[in-house]
Parts: structure tokens; sequence; C-alpha cells
């Protein structure tokens, strides 16, 4: 069994595509040796109202319906025939999908989520969210986000950093989850995205200076963080969203894994602005992994200070 992987959570919709989010979840389960579980939620808005409000057996017919198909998804995706999973572990909730899926996380202890891309029109999406936008807000370990049809194991992943705990935390989860997983892993890349006006900006430093610190700081961080021989870092000047995307396709990454930071954290690569539009645009898999991740005790040693360019005496600039 993996040291970080012990439990997981599967979301379904029950939909021929959600196959792939099962598969995927129980390929994950059968290389790491997690337990899975596997969870569908489902309403009763479309109630008949000609049987009143309190048809209880109406009811139980419904969710018995629902409960041959999602023992029938668990057994033709193969997650049934895995050791550590029982009928027990197929679950159905009263309750919104982010909801049910997040409640039952947190009640397994899971280790990680997994869950679909984000369904419906770009219209639905910005005004509503998707069930994987609202998970990965609420969610108390990482998500793995599946799009239909991506690599799986992947071997060319794609870790966007900020030099932060947060980041070093994403990027230590991406090193293990792959060695885990058994994909034959090609290389990680640690990408640091510097703002024109970072680079520009600066009273003390050439752009090209502060490009070179930038480097510098982003090659120790992946040292610390990601030892691994094929793990490669780069900087690129430009803003995070654009450079990830393109990076992304440039690469023909399988995955990327972002650390988000929470409503009140650094903005750079906070849930809710790049990460989210990561999440809908990319299209390879995307691991989504919470600031929970980082330890007190390793934030000073495991991570980059980027702010220290502002506290360096200024250079000389040979005209």
């Amino acid at each position: 069994m993996s040291k970080n992987l012990k439990t997981l959570v599967i979301g379904t919709t029950l939909t021929a595509e959600s196959d792939w989010i099962v598969r995927t979840g129980a390929a994950i389960a059968r290389a790491t040796g997690a337990v899975p579980w596997l969870v569908y939620a489902y309403n009763l808005q479309a109630f008949p109202s000609e049987l009143g409000a309190f048809d209880n057996a109406w009811i139980e017919e419904q969710a018995e319906i629902l409960r041959e198909r999602l023992d029938r998804q668990a057994r033709e995706t193969g997650l049934a025939e895995l050791p550590g999973f029982g009928p027990d572990q197929a679950c159905l909730s009263l309750d919104t999908p982010h909801h049910a899926i997040v409640d039952l996380a947190q009640k397994v202890d899971a280790d990680l989520i997994v869950v679909g891309a984000s369904e419906g029109n770009a219209l639905q999406r910005a005004f509503l969210g998707s069930t994987a936008d609202r998970v990965v807000r609420k969610a108390p370990c990482p998500v793995f986000v599946v799009r239909s049809g991506a690599t799986f194991p992947p071997t060319r992943a794609l870790v966007p950093v900020d030099l932060s705990p947060v980041s070093a935390g994403a990027l230590r989860f991406a090193t293990a989850f792959l060695r885990e997983t058994g994909g034959k892993l090609t290389d990680i890349e640690t990408l640091f995205v510097l703002n024109p006006l970072e680079v520009e900006g600066s009273l003390q430093f050439t752009p090209g200076q502060v490009e070179r610190f930038a480097g510098e700081e982003l090659d120790r961080f992946t040292k610390l963080n990601a030892p691994a021989d094929h793990t490669s870092h780069q900087v690129l000047i430009g803003y995070p969203r654009e450079e990830i995307l393109r990076e992304i396709e440039d690469r023909r990454a399988d995955i990327v894994v972002l650390g988000t930071h929470g409503r009140s954290g650094f903005e750079r690569m906070m849930i809710g602005s790049i990460a989210a539009e990561v999440l809908q645009r990319a299209r390879c898999n995307v691991a989504v992994v919470p600031p929970t991740l980082t330890t007190e005790g390793a934030e000073r040693e495991k991570t980059a200070d980027w702010n220290f360019v502002s506290d360096e005496t200024p250079a000389t600039v040979v005209l």
C-alpha cells in the first residue's frame, strides 16, 4: 500500500462519460493499494406531484434503481474486483454532488478525491460552477480531476509553482503520486511564471538579473522538493494563466498539479482564478492540492525566498 494514499473517494454521475472517471479511480487504487469508495448523489426534483409529498414507496423504488446502476458501474469498470472494495463502499447520497463527495471524504479520512472535469457549457460554468470546482474549494485532501480520454498513468507532468510552502506541497505530492501510480515517468517540469511587471518594475535590478534570480530560486526549490533525475524547471515571463495553459499544450502534459492558497492567500495561484481556469480549459488531467498538506515544520526548509530580491543591495547597471 502507498505511504501517501490509503483511502480515496470517487464521485460518479452514473453516465457513460463517468465510466472513465471510475476506471481512473480504480487504476489509482489498484496501483497504490488504496481503499476506494464510490459515491453518487441524487435529488428528488423529478418527484411526480400526483403521488403526494410523502410517497416513501416511490422514493425507495427510485433509490433501488440507482443502487443497481451504481453496483453495475462498479462491476463494469473493474472497481468491484479490487480487494479493498465491498458493497458498502458504493454509496448513494440524497444531497448535492459536491456536498456528498466532500462529506464522504471527511467521513472516511480520504487521502484523494477523484472527480470528473467540468460539465455543461461555458456560461453554466461561469455562473453556477461545476462539481469539480466546488469539490476543490471544500476538499480536505488533494483532488484528481479526470479529463475524458486523458492518459493514465501519466508520464509528463507540469507543476506550476510560486515558490511558496503551498506549491512545495503540490510538488512533493506530484512526485509521490507519479511514483506510486506506476507510470513510466519521463519527466516532471516545475514552472515559475514571472509577471512582466515584476521583471520591468524593479528599481534595484535589471530584467535580466530578476529573471536569473528567479531561475536560481526555482532550481533550489525544485531540488529540495522533487529530488528526481527526470525533474526539470523553467522560468517564463508572462501572465500565469496564459503561460500555464500554453505550456500544457507545448509539452503535451498528461497531468498538471496545482497548489491552492485558499481565499485569503496569495492570489497568484488562488482557486477561483488561475486554478479554476486551468480546470476548465486544460485538456489533461488536473490534480489540485490544498494547503493542508504543507506542514509547519517544513515551510522554511522546503520553500524558496522570492522576496529576497527586494532586500538585496542594488546592483550596478553597466551601460
